[in-house]
């Protein structure tokens, strides 16, 4: 999705903003056009992409054709999660043969297909027309399981170029991972997924994901995004990002394995789904954002570690904000970053080479090869518009960057947008603290080795000490010296030890990392109404944690050093739990980390006032709390316990099995319990769910005093319908009738036993019980 600034709307040429009818009668006004009715050309974008041939001349009309039509549907299947290998199977088994057989006023309907070069069959994309998809009585079916899981988070509706960017950056679980541009978050999800792989239930990764956007309303668009994960090692945060702000460790800035740069771009490769992007193109959009999109990826490479790897992608094909970029910046730090080549990556993802000269088109519709090309005239106006970074390196410096190994990626190849990627690796360090650092650990490396030769291991000390003399060699050729003094841009530390490039430019300052300013907790925010409460960690002698924790016997498996809140007036609502990564970060940072939010919500105030317990668990900390909880409060159920708390609401608990009821009295009443239904225990029963399951589902609920209810939203109830009943339940209406028919049966069987026990307990109907799982609910939503 582009995230170029929007234009302003044109000013009326009178002046007049006299209206007849809604129409300006005094004045040019502006039509607009229903996307049917608009133009899908461009006669000023054919000229510019034909001379800077970015496809072969023959070939421009296929490009040009393919980005005119709609774009198709795509999506991908959360693969961090148990349940992945389960909406596969069911996307592959049951919906594709239907769909296969299914035709819709004659016409045959293409199904689903898996995008060849997406790991593990978990990308998806099909042509199903959306109004089709809607409104087909045959589709309905698949159309409400695409939105209940995309809602839960089980699937992620993308673009399919949008996946590109983040496989290149080869994420692990140990990795700290910065996106730098994040909002709305589908590529920050990637990342997520990648950090949790192999990642069992209920720890934490080693790494943590910090998305970061500039515009305070989109992070929290953001929040929305990444909360569907439930993940403990994610931070979202507020700043621009060509300011994002150093994190010391001591005398060190802490740096990041793998960032990603998918910068605010012009979008004009997103024609297929942005059509108005023809009647709003002009070549100089790029123009303007070149500097911005340069000075993001400069603080990219001093955020970045040594040997460490970025991905710098737009959803553009204008070279000025994409090659000429890369170009520049990697000349700019003369050799410390290179391309990657990543050919051999993702074989079957079709792409072509990056370009290595490009014409500027100016305002008159003219294209120069040099900046030199242009008239004084033309550039003395605004010399900035049109600066000689605009334009191509010297050929010889082309080369030598090697600017083929970017990809390009064309609408026309894979029935796809448009989309630009480099993939940078960071060969030596940069700033002179990161020198100091490399000094320091080269030291280190020789005294371990030392100490090793000492013990008297010869041929393990034979190799460390070579290794330590390579290391030694690779610092020493790393150390600046007075020749390369005088060519680098000079880098000076502050009183505060922060390090700013000393080049008379404030921007390009904070490129070097100088945050100007620092945002504390209690500073007013350009819009008082979306300012939130700091997070503060709980210590475990909190006197309502601690209280939380010897309640539901949290094992000491789980830190304890994890769990936060925000304070409001004393007190708070809910508790968080981060991962001790992630409490190390926000620790070191302190007020200089603008967070917005941060961590998954693992426990809730109650609103029933006789609980034993003033918190009770909640759905998306059920899976982090799940494997370090007391026995006590984790139930195994069968597919019959299952059926029913999902077939009803508040359903009695004489509705269950005995062997389930027995268990749940061990529960104190008014607490959260866990019922967990593991298919693989159940695999011999003759009722088994609707559609083939290999994950454990667990489903956070409430004992009440006669009935036992699921504490869930209902976007994570109608997924669970869809898989385990097989059948979508509007359950406000269908399951609220089945509600009051089953209990009105369940007192009158009571009645007609005489037995007076059995009839209160059937009368009971726990109603606050329900009520606060509906309050709660939205409760929760809205913080």
């Amino acid at each position: 999705m582009a995230r170029g600034k929007g234009r302003r709307n044109p000013k009326w040429k009178n002046g007049s903003n006299k209206t007849q009818g809604g129409q300006h009668v005094d004045g040019e006004r502006r039509v607009y056009k229903s996307f049917s009715e608009l133009r899908r050309d461009n006669d000023s974008f054919r000229k510019y992409y034909t001379a800077q041939k970015i496809v072969p001349e023959d070939e421009f009309p296929q490009l040009i054709e393919a980005m005119r039509t709609v774009l198709p549907t795509s999506f991908r299947i959360t693969g961090s999660r148990q349940q992945g290998s389960d909406i596969r199977e069911q996307i592959e088994k049951e919906f594709v043969p239907f769909i296969q057989q299914t035709s819709i006023d004659g016409e045959a309907i293409e199904p689903p297909h898996v995008l060849p070069w997406y790991p593990n069959r978990f990308g998806w994309q099909f042509t199903i027309p959306r109004v089709a998809l809607k409104k087909s009585t045959e589709l309905s079916k698949f159309h409400s399981f695409l939105v209940t899981e995309t809602e839960v988070g089980n699937i992620s509706r993308q673009e399919a170029v949008s996946m590109v960017p983040p496989l290149f950056l080869d994420v692990q679980p140990s990795h700290y991972v910065l996106d730098m541009c994040a909002a709305p978050g589908s590529k920050t999800a990637q990342l997520i997924e990648a950090l949790h792989a192999d990642t069992a239930e209920g720890e934490c990764p080693a790494g943590v994901v910090v998305a970061n956007d500039a515009d305070y309303k989109r992070a929290c668009m953001l929040v929305h995004q990444v909360s569907r994960l439930n993940s403990p090692s994610v931070v979202v945060t507020n700043h621009s990002g060509e300011r994002f702000p150093n994190i010391y460790d001591g005398k060190d800035v802490v740096q990041f394995d793998r960032i990603l740069c998918d910068v605010p771009c012009s979008g004009d490769g997103t024609t297929r789904k942005n059509v108005r992007v023809w009647e709003k193109w002009r070549a100089d959009d790029g123009h303007s954002l070149n500097p911005v999109q340069t000075k993001i990826l400069q603080r990219a490479a001093y955020l970045l570690k040594t040997g460490g790897r970025l991905v710098y992608s737009t959803c553009s094909l204008n070279p000025i904000e994409n090659e000429a970029v890369v170009a520049n910046v990697l000349s700019h730090f003369e050799g410390a970053l290179q391309l990657v080549d990543v050919s051999e990556q993702l074989p079957e993802l079709k792409r072509r080479p990056g370009l290595d000269t490009w014409k500027v088109m100016t305002r008159d519709g003219n294209l120069y090869d040099r900046f030199e090309e242009i008239p004084a005239g033309e550039h003395g106006r605004n010399r900035r518009k049109y600066s000689p970074k605009l334009f191509p390196l010297p050929a010889e410096e082309m080369e030598a960057l090697h600017m083929e190994r970017c990809m390009r990626i064309y609408s026309h190849l894979q029935n796809t947008g448009g989309f630009f990627v480099a993939v940078i690796e960071k060969v030596k360090p940069i700033t002179v603290n990161e020198k100091r650092k490399a000094e320091r650990d080269a030291e280190a490396y020789a005294a371990a080795m030392a100490q090793a030769r000492e013990e008297g291991d010869a041929e393990a000390a034979a190799a460390e000490a070579e290794a330590a003399e390579g290391s030694a060699k690779r610092a020493a050729s790393e150390t600046p010296s007075e020749a390369d003094a005088t060519k680098r841009p000079k880098v000076d530390e502050t009183d505060d030890g922060t390090e700013s490039a000393m080049t008379g430019n404030d921007d390009e300052s904070a490129a070097a990392g100088v945050s100007k300013r620092v945002y504390l907790p209690d500073e007013p925010r350009a819009d008082p109404a979306l300012m939130e409460n700091p997070f503060v960690f709980l210590e475990s002698t909190t006197a309502e944690l601690a209280s939380i924790i010897e309640f539901y016997g949290i094992r000491p498996t789980m830190s304890q050093r994890g769990f936060l809140s925000r304070i409001e007036k004393g007190s708070f609502r809910s508790v968080y739990y981060v991962s001790e990564t992630v409490r190390k970060l926000m620790t070191l940072a302190g007020p200089r980390l603008r967070i917005v939010n941060t961590g998954i919500r693992v426990f809730s105030r109650n609103a029933v006032r006789d609980a034993h317990c003033a918190f009770r668990l909640v759905c998306e900390g059920t899976p982090q709390v799940l494997p370090h909880l007391s026995s006590r409060f984790v139930v195994d159920a069968s597919f019959h316990d299952l059926k029913t708390l999902l077939s009803e609401i508040n359903p009695l608990l004489n509705l269950l099995s005995p062997e389930t009821q027995k268990k749940i009295e061990d529960v104190p009443v008014s607490s959260s319990v866990i019922v967990r239904y593991d298919p693989k225990m159940h695999e011999d029963d003759e009722e088994k769910p609707a559609t083939r399951l290999t994950a454990t589902l667990a489903l956070p609920c409430w004992r009440g005093k006669a009935s036992l209810s699921v504490h869930m939203d209902k976007h994570q109830l109608r997924s669970l319908i869809q898989r385990v009943l097989g059948r979508t339940v509007d359950r406000k209406e269908e399951l609220g009738y089945k509600m009051s028919n089953n209990r009105r049966s369940n007192v009158e069987a009571a009645k007609a036993a005489e037995t007076p026990e059995a009839t209160e307990a059937a009368e009971a109907t726990e109603a606050p019980e329900a009520t606060e799982t509906a309050e709660t609910t939205e409760a929760e939503t809205a913080e």
